[in-house]
Order: structure tokens, then C-alpha cells, then sequence
């Protein structure tokens, strides 16, 4: 038989937008400012599903909820290339808030996407988002009010990070003595403003590659 239309609580809006308002209001109340830091893409490389030239200069700032209260998860590794740090943290953000703050501004953002950044003030630390849960909690009373963020601290790979916020694009941008060490951001190194790997294309020449022929030929084909 039919669902029952008079007791019915999944088609009942009034209820759903008394959740929404929680959970928009308890994330206000428990919450941390955020910045959120969207990728922008130029040429995105199909083979290997990156844009060696992307950058980030866009920010939204968005209270978000933080799920890693007993601390960041993931573990420190040490490799032959030296410690490899790999906090994680979990993050609660309200969709109304971000269609409010990001959506509303820059229709082609519908919702949080992995490859983004999230600036975590209290910690000065740049995460990179690794996975985005849509469906937690499942449909309380017929409706999704959040977004559950899965994301690691940012690796620098080129990228050109350029936004309002100094503290985010400081350990990028600038140089800077430690330890009587100089050091310069990989940017800088390749002598180059908008933080392209020129090494990649530099070399990409010597071999000729033909991405319409990734085989180039093997194995007999014509």
C-alpha cells in the first residue's frame, strides 16, 4: 500500500526547513570561520586528470563544524624523502549556508568539490578537500541539510595562490630565512608568477608524446 499522505513527515516542509534552521544554527554556535578556496582550472590534462596550471584566488568565508574534535586524524611518516605530514580533519558545513555564501555568488560552485581548499584558522593550516559525503545524515525527514568534508593538509604542487588572506598565500609566495637557510617557494624557484610546472613542459618535448596514441605505435598497431 501507499505511504500514508496524512502522517507522512518526508513530504512535510514546514519540518524540514525547523531542521535546516538547527543545523545551520548549532554550526553558527559551535562552529569556526573557515575560508573555503576553490581551484580554478585552465586546462585540465585528461590523461592524467590535472591541470598543472590551476590556481586558487577565489575565497568564501563559511562556518563550519568541526567533526576531529579529539584532534587532527592521519598519521606522520617518515620516508627516504624525509617526514611526510598527513593531518586530516572532518568537517560539518550547512548546504543552505553554502549556497548562501558561495553558490549565490558563483553559480558554477553547487556544492564543495575535492581539489579545494579550506583554510583552518585556529591551526594556520591549508587543507586540501579529499572527499565529499552528501547523503550523512540520510534524508532526515525527506531532506539533506549538510555536507560531511574529508580533507588533508594541502601538498604545494606549482599551483598559484593568490587570494585576499596574506596567511594564505605567505607560505607560497614569500621568501624566507630559517635557521640561517634560505628558501624559496617552488614558484619562485622555476623563476615564473603564475606557479607553472615549467620542468613538466620543458621536458614533455623530448619525448614526444601523443595523448590520441598514448600506445605510440606498440604492439603492431598502425
Amino acid at each position: 500500500m501507499a505511504i500514508n499522505p496524512y502522517i507522512n513527515l518526508t513530504t512535510n516542509q514546514s519540518e524540514q526547513r525547523l531542521v535546516e534552521d538547527i543545523t545551520v544554527e548549532l554550526i553558527q554556535g559551535v562552529g569556526q570561520d573557515c575560508i573555503y578556496v576553490p581551484r580554478q582550472y585552465f586546462n585540465i590534462d585528461r590523461l592524467f586528470g590535472e591541470d598543472p596550471s590551476s590556481s586558487f584566488s577565489q575565497t568564501y568565508v563559511i562556518e563550519m563544524y568541526i567533526q576531529s574534535y579529539k584532534g587532527f586524524e592521519g598519521t606522520d611518516v617518515i620516508t627516504q624523502f624525509g617526514i611526510e605530514i598527513k593531518d586530516k580533519i572532518n568537517l560539518i558545513m550547512a548546504r543552505r549556508r553554502f549556497k548562501e555564501q558561495v553558490t549565490d555568488i558563483d553559480p558554477t560552485i553547487i556544492r564543495p568539490r575535492e581539489g579545494d581548499l579550506i583554510y583552518f584558522p585556529l591551526s594556520k593550516s591549508l587543507f586540501e578537500i579529499n572527499f565529499v559525503e552528501h547523503e550523512n545524515p540520510l534524508y532526515p525527514l525527506g531532506k539533506l541539510y549538510s555536507y560531511q568534508i574529508t580533507a588533508e593538509l594541502f601538498t604545494y604542487s606549482y599551483e598559484k595562490i593568490d587570494t585576499t588572506y596574506s596567511e594564505i598565500n605567505q607560505p607560497y609566495t614569500s621568501t624566507g630565512t630559517t635557521a640561517g637557510v634560505t628558501f624559496d617557494p617552488l614558484n619562485n624557484i622555476l623563476g615564473t608568477s603564475a606557479g607553472i610546472n615549467t620542468v613538466l613542459d620543458d621536458e614533455a618535448s623530448l619525448y614526444d608524446f601523443n595523448p590520441n596514441d598514448p600506445a605510440d605505435g606498440c604492439g603492431g598497431a598502425s
